[in-house]
Order: C-alpha cells, then structure tokens, then sequence
C-alpha cells in the first residue's frame, strides 16, 4: 500500500474510533430492563475520543497540506496508541472475563484505534 492510502487508513480509523465512543459500550440486562452506557459516560471514553481526534486531525493535515512538518503526521500514532490503550484500559475496570456485557460499540472503537494505528505505517514510509 501507499504512503497516501495508509494515512487516509489512518484517518478513517480517528472517525472509527471517535463514533464508537458515544455509541454504547456495556449493555446490562435484568428483570426485563436493559441498562447502556456509552463511552462519554466514563474517563476511558473521553480520553478515547481525544486519540480519535487526534489521529484524524494528524490525517487530514498530512493530505491536505503538501508540505506539512513530518511531525503533525505522528499525531496519527499518538492518537492510534491513546485510543488502544484507553480502551483497554476500560476493558480493565469493565473486566474482560465479562465480556458478553460489551456493546458494539466498545468493539468499534477497537476497530477505530487499530486502523489508526495502521495508519502509522503510512506516516513511517
């Protein structure tokens, strides 16, 4: 792949990351009620959504600036790697042996964080 595609990658992983944090993370149900809660509703998420921001604003600085200082592309890695380890983070405190009680989306956001993070290799070419 292209230096241009993985960062694009890399940006579409920002948007990624930046949706799944408000949609919901940990669904809980009992006596016919459901109970979610989405990422803004914790630390995690909000610190999620500023990787989100970050690797997407790196992104579209890198594309839409032809000579863009090579250091506003690494806002594409730093953002991959606060989006991963935010969400684990979360995953952490939720526990991951509960994991039939995370919504989609806590999975989107990994989603999210990974293709940032693929987007790194673009910045690195």
């Amino acid at each position: 792949m292209d230096k241009q595609t993985l960062i694009i990658i890399g940006l579409v992983g920002g948007i990624i990351a930046m949706v799944g944090v408000v949609l919901p993370w940990v669904s809980v149900s009992g006596f016919g009620i459901t109970v979610s809660s989405s990422g803004m509703d914790a630390n995690q998420g909000k610190i999620l959504l500023l990787g989100g921001i970050l690797a997407l604003v790196g992104g579209i600085v890198v594309l839409a600036v032809k000579n863009a200082p090579s250091a506003v592309g690494y806002l594409i890695p730093v953002g991959g790697i606060i989006a991963l380890l935010s969400w684990l983070w979360a995953g952490a405190d939720v526990g991951f042996g509960n994991i039939s009680n995370f919504a989609y989306g806590f999975w989107i956001a990994l989603v999210g964080a990974i293709l940032a993070l693929v987007g790194t290799l673009g910045v690195m070419k």
